[in-house]
C-alpha cells in the first residue's frame, strides 16, 4: 500500500463515523501528514518531541503514530505571534 492510499484510508472524517479505534500508520504516512523528511520524523519520535509508538526493544525500533496524536501535539507547539504594537517601544539613550 503507497503512503497516499493508507493517508487516505485513516481520514479524520471517515474516522469520526466509525466506532472501531484509529489505526496506527507507519513512518512514511506520518511524515508525509506533517509535510517533513521521514528520518525528521523518526529523530523526533525517538528524542520523545512528538508522540510515538514503538514497537521492539533494542536500537532499531519500528515506529507508529496515530494522525489526531500529531495533529493535537502540533496545536499545542503553536506559536501566537504579537501584534507589533504589542512589542515595547523603546529608544537608545546617548
Amino acid at each position: 500500500m503507497r503512503g497516499s492510499e493508507a493517508l487516505r484510508e485513516v481520514e479524520p472524517t471517515q474516522q469520526a463515523n466509525r466506532s472501531e479505534p484509529e489505526r496506527f500508520v507507519d513512518s512514511v504516512v506520518a511524515a508525509k501528514s506533517l509535510s517533513i523528511q521521514r528520518r525528521q520524523l523518526l529523530e523526533l519520535a525517538r528524542t520523545g518531541k512528538i508522540p510515538a509508538y514503538p514497537l521492539g526493544d533494542g536500537q532499531r525500533r519500528l515506529w507508529r503514530f496515530r494522525l489526531s496524536d500529531l495533529a493535537k501535539a502540533m496545536e499545542q507547539r503553536r506559536i501566537t505571534v504579537r501584534p507589533k504594537d504589542a512589542i515595547s517601544k523603546s529608544r537608545w539613550i546617548r
